[in-house]
């Protein structure tokens, strides 16, 4: 049953491929399916036999590409070696590269970080005036942001060596100056190195903002401002310039430095009423002075003409009180000659304890003065803290100008004081030593 069904099978398909006779019967169809299977396995060992030609055609080409890839390798492996040596050579290039890129980063921000220093340095130096240009070529290479070329390196080079010898230079040029009144005009300007500037024989000050010359509102003490006409008239020799070491510092502080009057105005009202009674002291002073030595000078004259007394001087005056008294009275006598040298006294002695009692208040007002600064001090500190020393700085001024004016019109009074009475004592003395020489020649018995 099963041959008859592959028979059947077989048959089906072979009448789907070639028009052939149907059998008939059960022989012709086992006929027709044993010459079927005949053709079939004719078939199948030529596949068989084709598969097999394939397979070895595969193998020889196999064997043949295996050949070919054996001489490709023999022959590429010079270039693998050099493909490998190009390889580690192009590695240790890009690490050179990235050391030299970091390195050129470091060299560019240094260089931009001096040359932004060194900007700062060339705007406050006084020889921008004269070479305002370098300020703005050297703020443009610290402001660069590529990297550094050695174009830059060398301009920066070269600003920096110019500056060392400019610094070292007397030099006249023409500049911008702002005179005192506020007017800017050029004019001829004497630069000494980065020290000093002058315009004719005043000293000016260099402003790093606006790159300009400012003439000094308070100048320094004449004789240095004489150096330097004297300097700049001269054709040559040695010369004496007073210079500031600090580059312009210690001129600005001249601005804010108080003159005499201003001293005075930070005494306030206390500092005058000083300053009022140490010039009424020292006038009183004077005038004591002058009149004792007016006094003991009629007084040498008197003594060299003893004989002849006159009304214009204290001796005078004494010998004339007892004259024509007789030598009977000597009591009397000499009750004339104390009463007249008291009479003389008030006047020789007149104003010294004004002058004593000047002297001995002038301090204490300077002390009045001091209390007062510290009281204002002390309110400056409660009313805004102390973040800001100049609110204070009203109230301290009073307290020590104060002080001081005491001090200064103390001084010179009490020498004074000492003075004037030295001399009216000296002269009441005089003229004690003269009442005695009297009474003395009345014990000789001498007329008056």
């Amino acid at each position: 049953m099963r041959y008859l069904v592959s028979g059947l099978l077989l048959l089906l398909s072979l009448h789907g491929q070639a028009q052939t006779p149907e059998p008939q019967n059960l022989d012709q169809l086992l006929q027709a399916v044993k010459a079927e299977q005949a053709r079939q396995r004719d078939i199948n060992r030529q596949r068989e036999q084709q598969f097999l030609a394939d397979k070895r055609e595969q193998q020889r080409l196999l064997e043949s590409a295996r050949r070919d890839f054996a001489a490709q390798q023999q022959r590429n492996q010079p270039l693998l070696a050099v493909t490998e040596r190009n390889q580690q050579e192009i590695a240790r290039l890009e690490q050179e590269l990235q050391s030299v890129v970091e390195d050129m980063g470091d060299l560019s921000s240094t260089f931009r970080e001096f040359a932004g220093d060194f900007a700062a340095v060339f705007q406050q130096s006084m020889l921008s005036a004269q070479l305002p240009e370098r300020t703005e070529a050297i703020k443009s290479l610290a402001d660069e942001n590529a990297q550094v070329i050695i174009e830059e390196i060398q301009s920066l080079w070269l600003m920096l060596q110019e500056d060392m010898t400019e610094a070292g230079k007397v030099r006249t040029f023409t500049a911008p100056v702002i005179s005192t009144a506020g007017v800017a005009q050029p004019a001829e300007v004497l630069r000494l190195g980065a020290f000093n500037a002058w315009h004719e024989r005043d000293y000016l000050r260099y402003v790093p903002e606006t790159g300009e010359l400012l003439t000094l509102s308070r100048q320094p003490p004449q004789r240095f401002r004489d150096a330097v006409l004297a300097f700049r008239s001269g054709d040559g020799g040695l010369h004496t310039l007073a210079v500031d070491p600090t580059r312009g510092s210690l001129l600005g502080m001249l601005s804010f430095t108080p003159d005499l009057r201003e001293r005075i105005e930070q005494g306030g009202t206390i500092g005058l009423i000083i300053i009022a009674l140490g010039i009424f002291g020292l006038l009183l002073t004077a005038w004591r002075l002058l009149y004792l030595l007016w006094v003991a000078g009629r007084i040498r004259a008197q003594l060299s003409a003893a004989d002849n007394p006159r009304a214009n001087n204290p001796l005078g005056r004494v010998l004339l009180a007892v004259r024509g008294i007789p030598i009977e009275q000597e009591e009397t006598l000499q009750f004339k000659l104390d009463e007249a040298v008291l009479a003389e006294m008030p006047a020789l002695e007149r104003g010294n304890g004004l002058i004593k009692l000047l002297a001995a208040t002038s301090p204490l007002l300077g002390l009045l003065g001091t209390v007062t600064g510290m009281i204002l001090t002390f309110q400056a500190i409660s009313l805004y803290g102390t973040g800001d020393p100049k609110l204070m700085a009203g109230g301290i001024s009073q307290a020590l100008v104060t002080t001081v004016l005491g001090l200064v019109v103390a001084i010179p009074l009490l020498f004074g004081h000492s003075v004037v009475a030295y001399l009216a004592r000296s002269t009441v003395q005089r003229l004690d030593e003269q009442c005695a020489g009297v009474l003395a020649r009345l014990a000789e018995g001498e007329q008056v």
